[in-house]
């Protein structure tokens, strides 16, 4: 897997229309667009590269602990860059409540350019969750997972659907796989492991649009998005400029979102949801630029 900027890949569900509006809320995310240009082409030729590879080998079906398979996984995938998270202030209470914040996850979305609907699970906490949701899993390793870039992958026997959500438009995707790179064309920079969801349809110009999203799992139909440009104080009398969402029309921000460059070279992008008023940091990415 590659790092990027573009990096890294209601009630009832629309159809995309041939002619996708551009999207409406990538705000801080296409800032260093251009630096990143590199790295946008090479990353979507590995993202591709998941979708077009031709034939699965037989695998067999594996019921492994979740925690055996977390802990596999961390001796491969750098957790150094870790940073600790703002505290922000309180806020009203809204969709997500010490009961229920356990029972989804929430991460930004990204379309590849074969428009495929991808999230990051730098941290594992993704692959986590879903163990959760059921953990008979056809795990390939190898040229068995990807015969160009090997690695470990990850699907699951039964269907998982998720919510994605980008163009301001809401639909029912279901997981097609989790893919952890076995190495990266990109010297000096971490492998993470993306989460890909079938294929929807065509999206136009999906290699140059850069088009972002969210999505939720699993997937609610109840669930309606809407986004605006916002600004959070931290406790330290920090303002935070981001994006904020509002998932069950009450006019109150239920996720925020927002981008930190670290240096010329890498972004860290956190995203927060409220639960029962307090913000909690819920998917973290860092992007670092393919040189």
């Amino acid at each position: 897997m590659l790092l990027l900027s573009d990096k890294k890949h209601s009630n009832q569900v629309q159809q995309i229309s041939a002619q996708s509006k551009a999207p409406t809320v990538i705000g801080h995310f296409k800032k260093r667009h251009n630096l990143k240009r590199t790295k946008f082409i090479l990353t979507i030729f590995l993202l591709t590269t998941l979708v077009a590879c031709g034939q699965k080998p037989k695998t067999n079906n594996s019921v492994i602990s979740q925690q055996e398979i977390i802990d596999s996984l961390k001796k491969t995938v750098n957790q150094k860059w870790i940073r600790q998270n703002p505290e922000l202030n309180s806020t009203k209470s809204s969709f997500f409540s010490k009961d229920n914040e356990s029972k989804y996850f929430v991460g930004l979305l990204q379309i590849s350019g074969q428009s495929v609907p991808f999230t990051w699970d730098d941290n594992l906490s993704l692959l986590q969750f879903i163990l959760t949701l059921d953990n008979e899993t056809n795990i390939k390793k190898g040229v068995a997972a990807d015969t160009n870039f090997k690695g470990t992958k990850i699907a699951w026997e039964k269907n998982i659907n998720g919510l994605v959500w980008f163009n301001d438009k809401s639909y029912k995707a279901t997981v097609d796989n989790w893919h952890l790179f076995g190495f990266t064309e990109c010297p000096g920079t971490i492998i993470f492991p993306n989460l890909s969801f079938k294929k929807l349809a065509n999206i136009p110009n999906a290699i140059t649009n850069n088009i972002q999203g969210l999505t939720i799992l699993p997937y609610n139909e109840n669930i309606k998005i809407k986004s605006t440009e916002t600004s959070i104080t931290t406790e330290n009398s920090k303002t935070i400029k981001g994006i904020g969402y509002d998932i069950d029309n009450d006019a109150i921000l239920d996720i925020f979102s927002y981008s930190e460059e670290i240096d010329e070279t890498t972004n860290y992008t956190r995203l927060y949801i409220n639960v029962s008023g307090q913000w909690k940091c819920k998917w973290v990415n860092l992007d670092e630029v393919c040189i």
